[in-house]
């Protein structure tokens, strides 16, 4: 079984690549990802609705696409990713996980 951080590696190239149907099958079915655009999403078929609606964040034809992500680090009990290059600044998405491995928090924002 892969490590949460491949786990996360993988996450960020399924949303960079605008891989929907991939990123879908990592999360849990009670997930929810909050941002301050869009506030609180809860579980998967509402976020999948939402990420089919807006462009998906990382790609190269969305907004985000000129972002450089790092590699996973460890935050408390979650994994955090930084994005640099975009026009927003700095940005943050933090990823928690349930006991089968699948993201059940998404946490994006600004650092």
């Amino acid at each position: 079984m892969a490590s949460r951080i491949e786990l996360v590696k993988q996450y960020m190239a399924f949303q960079t690549e605008q891989k929907l149907d991939e990123l879908l099958e990592m999360l849990a079915d009670d997930v929810t990802m909050s941002n301050p655009m869009t506030g609180t999403i809860s579980g998967k078929d509402a976020l999948a609705e939402q990420m089919k609606n807006r462009p998906m964040g990382g790609g190269g034809n969305s907004p985000m696409g000129n972002v450089t992500w790092s590699d996973p680090e460890e935050e408390g009990d979650d994994l955090k990713v930084l994005g640099t290059g975009g026009s927003f600044g700095t940005l943050k998405i933090l990823l928690g996980f349930n006991d089968d491995d699948k993201i059940n928090k998404i946490e994006a924002g600004l650092a």
